[in-house]
C-alpha cells in the first residue's frame, strides 16, 4: 500500500463532504445548473493556473483521443448536479454513501473486466462482502435503519 497516495485520497474524499452542502447552499442563491456551473467554472480556473504553472503534457494530443475519453466532464457534471438535489434530501452522509456504493459497484465490473486498459482484478468473497457491507450503510445511513429525526 501506498501510504501517501491512500493519505490523498482520504483527503479528498473528506474536502468532497463539503462540496456538496456548499453547492446546494450556492443553489439557493443562483438555481441548481447555474450553481453547477459556477462549481466548473471555478474548477476550471484553478485548473487552467495549475496547467501553466506546473503543466507537462500537450493539449493538442486531445486530437487523437477517442471520443469516449472526453466522457469525464460529463459524468463530474452528473455528478455534482445530482448531489446538489441530493444532500438537502437525504443528508451529506447519505449522498456520500450511496455514491461510493454506486463507484464502487462500477470500480468491481472495471477491474473484473481489465476496461480502460487497466489490469484484470477478479471479484472475490471478499469484494462481494464489501459491497454487500457498504450497500447495508446506505440503508442505514438513509434512515432505514435507525431512528427518524
Amino acid at each position: 500500500m501506498n501510504a501517501g497516495f491512500v493519505a490523498l485520497m482520504a483527503l479528498a474524499g473528506f474536502l468532497m463532504a463539503f462540496q456538496a452542502p456548499i453547492n446546494a447552499a450556492l443553489r439557493t442563491n443562483v438555481g441548481v445548473f447555474e450553481s453547477a456551473l459556477v462549481s466548473f467554472a471555478v474548477g476550471t480556473v484553478l485548473l487552467v493556473a495549475i496547467v501553466l504553472a506546473a503543466g507537462k503534457g500537450s493539449l493538442a494530443g486531445l486530437r487523437s483521443a477517442p471520443p469516449w475519453q472526453y466522457l469525464g466532464g460529463g459524468i463530474g457534471v452528473l455528478f455534482v448536479v445530482a448531489s446538489l438535489l441530493s444532500a438537502p434530501k437525504i443528508g451529506v452522509a447519505g449522498l456520500l454513501v450511496a455514491a461510493l456504493a454506486g463507484q464502487l459497484v462500477g470500480a468491481l465490473a472495471i477491474d473484473a473486466f481489465g476496461w480502460f486498459s487497466l489490469e484484470r482484478r477478479p471479484i472475490d468473497a471478499w469484494r462481494v462482502l464489501g459491497i454487500l457491507l457498504l450497500i447495508a450503510a446506505v440503508w442505514l445511513l438513509n434512515g432505514k435503519g435507525g431512528p427518524k429525526p
